[in-house]
């Protein structure tokens, strides 16, 4: 059984972080190991959301049972997400270096969960953090727009100008919430060519959205799935579940009510293979 490790925010009373990627990922048959960075009652933004950062040594004694039944060898990805504390990426990156001790094939997907529409909702020494210490030495990276343009310095206002970021960091990559004048896409860049995924845009989004985008694409990559066929179903089942969402008038991804879209997708967007430049 494929299996990923999932290194995320863990909210009792929202769907964000590993309370959205772990549901999804199961879903679709992969086997999700969990690490919560923060364990929180409710999102931030609702107000004090309760609990709080996992200390970095209890993150690490964590890992440290899970490794003491000797089955890391199982793993195949290790997904990054929110991150409760700059002292984390330390533990993460020490997970990620003994599990490809012992699995030399699984890869290190970092999802660098810092903002969006132009804001951090992370503090800046977190922030600096994710982009020095746990950005560079991922395989892979699943940022949006906003995040996509920490990393590499500069505004990303459209999809030419993501690709040329893209590019320029030279690794695999989903970006997401890339606007266009018909809506809103995710661009995958990679060495062998890149793919681009749009539909319409939508009047908002849920929280934990590209958590959910994230890991229905890791997951279908994990499986096997062609890079082009896992970004035409994630992206559709992203709108599906936010649709459904919206129509339910809940502030939430209604995950159980809509878990069938996961899986087949009612909306499936073309993946549309970009010219070589």
């Amino acid at each position: 059984m494929k299996t990923i490790l999932s290194i995320q925010s863990q909210v009792a009373g929202g769907r964000v972080g590993n309370s959205v990627a772990a549901f999804a990922m199961e879903r679709l048959g992969v086997r999700v190991w969990q690490l919560p960075t923060t364990i929180l009652g409710r999102r931030p933004d609702h107000g004090a959301p309760g609990g709080g950062p996992i200390p970095a040594a209890t993150l690490a004694s964590l890992f440290d049972g899970l490794a003491e039944d000797g089955r890391l060898d199982e793993i195949d990805a290790v997904l990054s997400g929110y991150l409760g504390s700059p002292e984390q990426v330390g533990v993460i990156l020490d997970a990620v270096e003994r599990v490809k001790s012992v699995n030399p094939k699984a890869i290190f997907i970092c999802d660098p969960v810092l903002g969006d529409e132009g804001k951090l909702f992370v503090g800046p020494e977190l922030a600096e953090a994710m982009l020095q210490g746990l950005a560079p030495r991922a395989d892979w990276l699943t940022p949006n727009a906003f995040e996509l343009g920490l990393i590499a310095g500069k505004s990303i206002d459209s999809l030419a100008i993501a690709r040329d970021a893209a590019r320029r960091i030279g690794k695999p990559m989903l970006a997401s919430s890339i606007r266009t004048s018909l809506g809103v896409g995710n661009l995958f860049a990679a060495p062998g060519g890149d793919w681009f995924c749009e539909t319409a845009r939508l009047p908002r989004a849920p929280k934990g959205a590209g958590d959910l985008l994230a890991a229905l694409f890791v997951a279908r990559r994990v499986r096997g799935e062609a890079p082009a066929v896992a970004l035409e179903a994630a992206t559709g089942s992203v709108y599906d579940v936010i649709v459904r969402s919206l129509a339910a008038e809940s502030e939430d991804l209604i995950l159980p009510d809509a878990q069938d879209v996961l899986v087949d997708p009612i909306t499936w967007p073309q993946a549309h293979a970009l010219e070589i430049v």
